[in-house]
Order: C-alpha cells, then structure tokens, then sequence
C-alpha cells in the first residue's frame, strides 16, 4: 500500500494523517516557553511590588505613630534624633516583614516660634544604591513650645478668674447680687 500520492514532482501525505509532525511540537514548545517565560517575570515584578507597597505601608503607619507621640509630648526641642530601630513589639503584624528604624530631625521653622518637626521611618535593608529599601517622611510644624504661650494664656484666665472672684466678693460685700 502507497502511502503518499506522487503529484507533480512532489511526494504527499494522505489527507487524513493522524498526529503532528516533530517541527509542529517543536514550534508549540517555543512557543509555550517564551510565553512561560514572559509570565513568570512579570509573577516576579509583582512579588516584588507588592512587598514594597506592603512595607511601605507599615511604614507609614509607623512613621504616623512616632509624629503622634511627638505632638503629644510637650517638651520637644530643636534637636536631632538619630536612627533607633522599631521595636518589633510596635510593628502590625510584623511576621515576614522588613526590620524599621526612624529618625526625628526638629528645627526652628521659617517664622519665628514655629518648630518644624520631621519623622522619616526606613527600612535597615538597603538597595543597590546604598539607600533604604523603603522610606516614608512625614513633617509637621507646631509652635515652640519654649515661647510660653501656653502658660501665658493660663495666666490670663487665672488673673481674668482671679477678677471675677473678687468682683463677686465686693458685690457680696456690698449687699449687691453679681450681674
């Protein structure tokens, strides 16, 4: 039995051939290994992105929570704090995640009696350019605390409570009712 038909020159196969031929798979295997190749570098990219954004918001929230204790604190003075590393214990849900440190820099700010304060929280491991990983800053101005406006205004309301005390007790003296 032929199993290809000679027409004009050429031998052919049987139009009802079963299978692929070597060159078709071959092709196929290319094909399928550039494409799983393709993919599996943008898995990497967005591996990679996503432990950044991740970071990166931990890092924010710390970066919030350090500002806060700062405001919160009464006796800040223009001075530079150097790194200290977070404390584990403050980090959420700290399993798999990069090691923090942050820095506080507080200075007069560009009017008088202002106190500029600014908490940049980064991550100890550091990129290819010698620069951490992940870095976030935030900056806040308050005013200086060493200016006493604050006790000022208490000794306003003392001397104006003070005052009223006494405006009371002369009008009881008096035999007067206070208006």
């Amino acid at each position: 039995m032929r199993r290809g038909v000679l027409r004009r020159g050429v031998l052919r196969r049987d139009a009802g051939r079963v299978g692929f031929s070597l060159l078709e798979i071959l092709l196929a295997l290319a094909i399928l290994g550039g494409s799983l190749a393709v993919l599996s570098s943008i898995a990497v990219t967005g591996a990679g992105a996503s432990s950044e954004a991740s970071d990166l918001a931990v890092a924010r929230m710390l970066c919030e929570s350090k500002m806060n204790e700062l405001l919160l604190d009464s006796e800040v003075v223009p001075l530079a704090v150097p790194q200290i590393p977070v404390e584990p214990d403050s980090l959420p849900d700290s399993a798999g995640l990069a090691k923090f440190q942050y820095a506080v820099e507080v200075q007069q700010g560009n009017l008088q009696g202002l106190l500029t304060i600014r908490v940049t929280v980064s991550t100890e491991e550091l990129n290819a350019n010698d620069e951490p990983a992940v870095q976030y800053s935030l900056v806040r101005w308050m005013v200086d605390p060493a200016l006493g406006l604050e006790q000022l205004e208490r000794e306003a309301e003392a001397e104006a409570l003070a005052e009223a005390e006494a405006a009371a007790a002369a009008a009881d003296a008096g035999g007067e009712e206070p208006l």
